[in-house]
């Protein structure tokens, strides 16, 4: 079976789906990939602006944003529960307090439905090495699954494709850096500033990546309390 001439994108807006924006620009062409970016209750809705700005600079064939109920059940979605900040990511155990549950299955099986009726199709998503072990649905095993479910499924037999799954953060930033990604339009800020906080787990993990390739991060930070 020949490769289908469509991509589909989860693009949040954070680094890691710009970047897989870049890789699949430079294998497709922006005129085969589509971004879609799910609003599910975010706190960090603000990334809606950061993936329009990504999927602007790569000039994808379409920009699909897609509403669909909260998703409660995690501290990046319930307003009552607040998100870790100035945690040490190389202790942490167990499940992540931002895994939103169930997230990257929902987000495939809207993007299933959405690419089944128009034919044949891969779906993509960014996740990758780091986030194993707090998110369930980032893990190789999940990839696998969902791609078996994914074909079994639809009448186009779509498959499901995550090209970093095995790849540290720090790799997929040499790669970007590499290939001029625009991280200076990505947000990762889980608790939605602009600048970003600089201590929630995610800015933690961005900032500590891009030390580890020896690159600046390109977007701001707030100044971090003194004492």
């Amino acid at each position: 079976m020949s490769e289908p001439a469509r991509h589909y994108l989860l693009l949040s807006g954070g680094l890691d789906s710009a970047t897989l924006a870049g890789w699949l620009v430079e294998r497709y062409g922006a005129s085969a990939i589509e971004g879609v970016t799910f609003l599910y209750g975010q706190k960090h809705a603000v990334e809606l602006q950061a993936a329009i700005d990504v999927a602007a600079h790569y000039a994808l064939i379409r920009h699909r944003v897609v509403e669909i109920p909260p998703i409660g059940g995690s501290a990046l979605t319930d307003a009552a529960r607040p998100l870790p900040q100035g945690r040490d990511l190389t202790a942490v155990a167990g499940v992540a307090p931002s895994y939103v549950p169930a997230r990257n299955l929902l987000f495939l099986a809207f993007l299933a439905s959405l690419a089944d009726a128009e034919g044949p199709a891969t779906l993509w998503l960014g996740v990758h090495h780091d986030d194993h072990t707090g998110y369930p649905d980032c893990r190789p095993d999940f990839v696998a699954a969902a791609d078996e479910a994914v074909r079994l499924g639809t009448q186009h037999e779509l498959r499901v494709e995550a090209p970093f799954v095995h790849w540290g953060k720090d790799r997929i930033i040499a790669w970007g850096l590499e290939h001029v990604v625009p991280y200076h339009l990505t947000h990762s800020c889980y608790q939605g500033k602009r600048p970003a906080c600089g201590v929630c787990d995610t800015c933690q993990a961005r900032l500590a990546a891009f030390a580890a390739v020896g690159a600046a991060d390109p977007i701001l930070y707030a100044p971090l309390p003194k004492g």
